[in-house]
C-alpha cells in the first residue's frame, strides 16, 4: 500500500470517528464515496463505516433511562402523623367541645378519605353491635386512656411507611401510625385501630 493510500485510509477513518458523534455519518459517506480518487477503497471505508454504525447503535441501547421517582421511592413525611395526634391529643383534651369526634375526624386537612372511612365504618359497626355503649375504647389511641401532653416520635419505619410514637408524659405509652400520598400530599393514612395490621399494632 502506498503511502498516499495509507494518508488517506488514516484520514477517513478520522473522519468516520467525528461523524459518528455528530450523527452525520450518511451525508459524509456519500460526499466522500461520490469522489473517483477512492473507487478502488470503496469496499474497506464501508466496511469501517458498517463498524462505527454498530458501535453508535450500542452506545444508545445501553444509554441508562431515569424516570421519575415513584410514589414506593418517596421519602414519606412522618411529621404529619406527629402533627396529627398531638392535635388529636388536644382536641380530646377539652372540655368544651364545639365539635364531636366524627365531625373533626372528617374535616380534617391531614387524614386521608381512607382513614377517614375506615374510622367511621368502625363507629357504624360498634353502634350496631351495642347502641348504647358503642366502641369501649378510643380506635385512634387504640386504648381508653391517653399521654395527655402529647407524643415524640420514637422509631420510624420508611419502607412500610409505619411510625411508632411515644408519650411525652408517659413513655411506656407507644402508638403506631401510618402514612401516605393522596393528591401528591402526604398524610396520616391510619392509627391505632384504623388501617393497622395487628402484628404491627403498640402492644397494649
Amino acid at each position: 500500500m502506498k503511502d498516499r493510500e495509507r494518508d488517506e485510509i488514516q484520514h477517513y477513518v478520522k473522519v468516520v470517528d467525528l461523524c459518528k458523534n455528530l450523527k452525520l455519518i450518511a451525508p459524509v459517506v456519500n460526499s466522500y464515496l461520490n469522489t473517483e480518487s477512492i473507487c478502488k477503497m470503496r469496499p474497506f471505508i464501508i466496511g469501517l463505516l458498517s463498524v462505527g454504525l454498530l458501535c453508535c447503535n450500542s452506545e444508545n441501547n445501553t444509554t441508562p433511562q431515569t424516570s421519575a421517582p415513584s410514589e414506593e421511592q418517596a421519602t414519606p413525611d412522618f411529621n404529619v402523623a406527629l402533627t396529627f395526634i398531638n392535635n388529636y391529643t388536644i382536641f380530646c383534651t377539652k372540655t368544651d367541645r364545639q365539635r364531636t369526634d366524627t365531625e373533626w375526624i372528617k374535616q380534617n386537612p391531614l387524614l386521608t378519605d381512607s382513614f377517614k372511612n375506615r374510622y367511621k365504618s368502625l363507629l357504624d359497626s360498634a353502634q350496631k353491635k351495642d347502641p348504647e355503649l358503642g366502641l369501649d375504647s378510643d380506635p385512634i389511641f387504640d386504648a381508653q386512656d391517653f399521654p395527655e401532653k402529647g407524643f415524640s416520635i420514637l422509631k420510624i419505619d420508611t419502607l412500610g411507611r409505619y411510625v411508632t410514637v411515644a408519650g411525652n408524659d408517659w413513655k411506656e405509652f407507644e402508638l403506631v401510625l401510618k402514612v401516605g400520598q393522596q393528591n401528591d400530599k402526604w398524610l396520616v393514612d391510619g392509627s391505632g385501630l384504623i388501617n393497622i395490621p395487628e402484628n404491627k399494632r403498640a402492644k397494649r
